[in-house]
């Protein structure tokens, strides 16, 4: 019994030294020197957290991610939480109108990002939904028998004024992040889970459009990180100038304080119903 034990914490300590390696090890993301997508701004941007694990008055905490956001005459869900009835229950109280979407994005295709998506097929089943190129089949199939249009994303794309998505960054798994240009401040970019790691994702987004991130929103999937991969976000975010950073979902506690300390008044903190309203009003 004492070596089977023994056994099972060497291997649970090799897997963790593993995914540390790899990390490390991963190539950096190719990206041009120059700016390759030309997003027009908007004048505002409002984005609500609709599901998130971190609890906050009468709202509904589950262990997950969705996020409202409404940018010039666009009306979009950026992933939909682990259950259907969370996320319905949700926008009810938040106010937030199903039918009046747009369309979604899915950052990535674990089931805490997508699972709700059912609540938002009862009342609205045509729309567009833009998933990562690399995301599994399986998962696409799911999406359009809940008579969603899928649309695999494989690159940089603008999909509306104010509004594109990064594609597929290697995690694993492939993931995007959503982009959100506001007249004026700069870039908005939100995350599912930055499972190609959060500094390189702010990284790409700098590079690929030349323009200052003013704000970051959403998981930084930094339970378990080392003081030294703490250190290396806060000196990217820092570097960056980010004025206003939340970090939520898988982002973790440890992380989050470390953050707070980190980035004096640009941290913010965030937890489900946090309400950002940027730009003009």
């Amino acid at each position: 019994m004492r070596k089977a034990r023994l056994a099972a914490i060497l291997s649970v300590l090799m897997a963790a030294c593993l995914t540390y390696i790899s990390w490390r090890r991963r190539p950096p993301l190719q990206v041009a020197s120059h700016a390759k997508l030309v997003l027009k701004p908007v004048s505002r941007a409002k984005l609500v957290v609709v599901v998130d694990n971190n609890p906050h008055g009468g709202l509904r905490a589950a262990w997950g991610l969705s996020i409202y956001v409404e940018a010039g005459h666009a009306r979009l869900l950026f992933d939909a939480g682990p259950d259907p009835q969370v996320l319905r229950e949700n926008m009810k109280l938040l106010g937030i109108s199903a039918e009046a979407l747009d369309f979604i994005v899915i950052s990535h295709e674990h089931g805490d990002h997508v699972g709700g998506l059912p609540a938002i097929a009862e009342v609205n089943p045509g729309l567009t939904v833009y998933i990562p190129r690399g995301t599994s089949s399986s998962t696409g199939e799911w999406i359009r028998s809940l008579g969603f249009k899928v649309v695999e994303v494989g690159g940089p794309t603008t999909i509306c004024d104010g509004i594109a998505v990064t594609g597929p960054l290697y995690g694993p798994p492939y993931e995007q992040a959503l982009i959100i240009h506001v007249e004026d401040l700069g870039l908005i970019v939100v995350t599912g889970c930055s499972h190609p790691g959060i500094e390189r994702v702010l990284e790409y987004v700098h590079n690929i459009t030349g323009l200052p991130i003013y704000a970051v929103i959403g998981g930084f999937h930094l339970v378990g990180a080392s003081e030294a991969r703490l250190a290396d976000v806060a000196n990217t975010l820092k570097r960056l100038e980010v004025k206003e950073v939340y970090p939520i979902h898988c982002s973790g506690e440890e992380a989050r304080k470390y953050l707070s300390e980190a980035l004096g008044p640009a941290y913010r903190g965030g937890h489900v119903g946090t309400t950002l309203e940027l730009g003009a009003p």
